[in-house]
């Protein structure tokens, strides 16, 4: 087909129009496709409910039981290299925040370091404002 009759105004809205009809077709399309997997997907997942029996539950006779004994407390495990004492202001620092409420330390470890010290320096230096 022989473009030179045209008008380059008539060209560009040609393909315009061509071009938004084809990403709408798509955009159809793909909605199908994803509407199709939804059906799918929602039928195989209800299975059909357990027919209901007419007879009353009848309740389960169970003898008394003793009353539960309360855990005996672990020993809290502390990583080494790490005192007594900033074991001691860690408890209470935490006792503090707590209200007095019952809290259980059951270790103290040391955090990890995200990054170095000197890659940490450089990240502050270079990312002071000006």
């Amino acid at each position: 087909m022989d473009l030179s009759s045209f008008s380059m105004a008539e060209i560009a809205g040609a393909m315009t129009f061509t071009g938004i009809f084809v990403v709408f077709l798509a955009l159809i399309g793909l909605w199908g496709i994803v509407a199709l997997f939804g059906m799918f997907f929602t039928k195989r997942s209800s299975k059909p409910a357990a027919p209901k029996s007419t007879e009353a539950p009848k309740p389960a006779v169970t003898a008394p039981k003793a009353p539960a004994k309360p855990a005996a407390p672990s020993a809290m495990q502390v990583e080494d290299g790490i005192s007594d004492e900033v074991v001691a202001v860690i408890a209470a620092a935490i006792a503090a925040i707590s209200g007095g409420s019952a809290v259980a330390i059951r270790s103290v470890r040391r955090a990890k370091e995200a990054r170095p010290s000197w890659a940490q320096a450089g990240l502050l230096q270079n990312t002071q404002p000006f």
